[in-house]
C-alpha cells in the first residue's frame, strides 16, 4: 500500500500534548504517512515547559534536506520554529512546497516559542499555503485586537493582503460568546464553522491537530474547504474527550474521532449477529409483542452523544403468521425508534449498556428473567404525562429516578402493564451483545 506523505517542521513536546510526535499521530490517524524535522527539544509536561534546547539551523537543515532527498512530500506543517536562524532554513528549504503553518507564538503556560514576530511573518507567513492562528495569534501577527467575528475578518483580509496567504483560517475559541466560529478566507469569500463553546480543561495540543488534520487531509489531495470543516469536526471530538491525565492541562485525544468510527463498524457486525440468532431461534416469536420489536446497540456508553451514535434495525423485527421471526435490516445509526431513545436515555443518565431490545410483556417472561437473577422494575404507564412525540423513553428514566431513587444500578429489566391505548411492554437492557444474545437464548428455552 502505497501512502502520501506530510513532513511536520516543529518542536518535541515530551508529554506528547502537542508537537511534531502528536502531528505524526494525526498524520497516521488519517492514513498519510509523517515524516519530522524537529527544530527543538522541549522538557514538558501538562503543567508546562521547564527548559527548550534548539536544534542548530544546520542541523534543522540536514534533516529537512534528508526527508526530501527520500520522500515525495505532498504537505508541510509547521508548528514550532524558534528563532530567526531556522525561519530562514524553512524559508530556502520548503518554499514551493503545500504549507500548513499553525503559528504557535506563546505555549498554554504563556512561554515565547517563536522569538522574532516580525521576521516570522517575512520569511515564514510568506511562503504558506494556509495558516491557522487562533485569535490571540491572529491579533498578534495582524496588529489588530480580534474580540468578535467582525474583528477576525478584518485580520484576516489583513493577513491576506500583507502576506499573500492563500487561505487564511482564524479560530474563535478565545473570542467572546457562547458560541465559537472558526473562519476561512479564500481570498474572495468567508466561510465560517460554528459550534458549541467546551468548557474542558484538557485542552493542550489543539492547535496541533487542527493544523495538523488539514495537512493530512491536503497530503491526500482534498480540497482546503473539505479540509477546513473535517479539522474542526475532529478537534470538537479531541476536545471533548480530552485526556484526564497529569496535573496541569492534558492533552485533548484526536484518536477519539477514529475510535469511533472503529467501534460503529463493530456495532454493525454485531447487530447482524444478534439479528441472525432473532431469525434462527426456535421460540423468539414468543417474545414478539404485537406492537413489534426492535433491538437498540451503541457504540461505547463512554463516547455516546446521540442517537447517531445508537444502531437499530430500519425496520421493526416482526412474527409472521407462520411463527417465522423476520428482522428488518439492515441496521442503521440515528433510526429514532422507542428502543434507541430509551438506550440513549438510559447511557447519558446512567452511563451503563449498550444494548436494547423491547419484548412482549407475560409473567413468564418477567420469572425467566428473575431465575437468571436480572432485578426487575416496574413503571406505571397511568402516570405518565402528556408530552410530546419521543419524550417517552426519557419520562420513564426519570420516573424510576424519582419512583425508586434509583441513581446507580439500575435494574436490567423494566417492564409496564401498559394502559388504554398502550401495549404491556418488558424493556431489557444489557452490556453487550453477547449477554443478550445468552440471556435471551436462556428465557427462550424456559418458555
Amino acid at each position: 500500500m502505497i501512502k502520501n506523505v506530510a513532513l511536520t517542521v516543529a518542536g518535541i513536546d515530551t508529554g506528547n500534548g502537542a508537537g511534531a510526535e502528536t502531528d505524526i499521530k494525526v498524520f497516521e490517524m488519517l492514513g498519510v504517512h509523517g515524516v519530522m524535522a524537529v527544530t527543538a527539544i522541549t522538557a514538558q509536561n501538562t503543567k508546562g515547559i521547564s527548559d527548550i534546547e534548539v536544534v542548530k539551523p544546520d542541523f534543522l537543515r540536514k534533516q529537512i534536506k534528508v526527508v526530501k532527498s527520500d520522500f515525495d512530500i505532498k504537505s508541510v506543517k509547521i508548528g514550532m520554529i524558534y528563532n530567526k536562524d531556522q525561519f530562514k532554513v524553512v524559508n530556502e528549504e520548503l518554499s514551493g512546497y503545500k504549507i500548513i503553518t499553525d503559528p504557535v507564538i506563546y505555549a498554554k503556560d504563556g512561554t515565547q516559542l517563536i522569538n522574532d514576530v516580525d521576521e516570522y511573518k517575512k520569511l515564514i507567513l510568506k511562503i504558506s499555503t494556509i495558516i491557522t492562528p487562533n485569535a490571540v495569534e491572529a491579533s498578534i501577527l495582524s496588529g489588530i485586537k480580534i474580540d468578535t467575528i467582525k474583528d477576525a475578518e478584518e485580520a484576516i483580509k489583513k493577513l491576506y493582503e500583507e502576506y499573500g496567504v492563500p487561505f487564511v483560517i482564524v479560530k474563535g475559541g478565545h473570542m467572546r460568546g457562547e458560541y465559537s466560529f472558526d473562519i476561512l478566507f479564500d481570498g474572495k469569500e468567508f466561510y465560517e464553522i460554528g459550534y458549541p463553546r467546551l468548557d474542558k480543561k484538557d485542552t493542550h495540543g489543539t492547535g496541533s491537530v487542527f493544523a495538523s488534520v488539514i495537512a493530512g487531509k491536503i497530503a491526500k489531495g482534498e480540497e482546503v474547504i473539505n479540509a477546513f470543516r473535517e479539522a474542526r469536526k475532529i478537534l470538537q471530538n479531541a476536545i471533548d474527550y480530552g485526556l484526564e491525565i497529569g496535573h496541569g492541562i492534558g492533552p485533548i485525544d484526536p484518536l477519539v474521532y477514529n475510535e469511533k468510527k472503529s467501534q460503529k463498524y463493530q456495532v454493525i457486525e454485531d447487530m447482524t449477529k444478534i439479528g441472525d440468532f432473532i431469525e434462527n431461534e426456535e421460540k423468539f416469536w414468543k417474545l414478539i409483542p404485537e406492537v413489534q420489536s426492535n433491538v437498540a446497540h451503541s457504540i461505547s456508553p463512554q463516547y455516546v452523544e446521540d442517537l447517531n451514535d445508537i444502531a437499530t434495525f430500519r425496520g421493526r423485527i416482526i412474527r409472521r403468521w407462520d411463527r417465522k421471526v423476520i428482522v428488518g435490516y439492515p441496521a442503521v445509526f440515528g433510526n429514532p425508534t422507542h428502543t434507541a431513545r430509551l438506550l440513549l436515555a438510559i447511557i447519558l443518565n446512567y452511563r451503563i449498556g449498550n444494548t436494547l431490545i423491547n419484548i412482549r410483556y407475560d409473567e413468564k417472561i418477567l420469572s425467566a428473567f428473575k431465575s437468571l437473577g436480572y432485578e426487575i422494575i416496574e413503571i406505571n404507564r397511568e402516570l405518565e404525562p402528556q408530552h410530546g412525540e419521543g419524550k417517552t423513553m426519557q419520562w420513564i428514566i426519570e420516573y424510576i429516578k424519582t419512583q425508586y431513587g434509583i441513581k446507580n444500578n439500575l435494574p436490567n429489566v423494566i417492564f409496564d402493564k401498559g394502559m388504554k391505548g398502550k401495549e404491556a411492554m418488558i424493556r431489557f437492557w444489557t452490556n453487550s451483545t453477547d449477554e443478550m444474545i445468552e440471556s435471551l437464548r436462556l428465557v427462550c428455552k424456559s418458555l
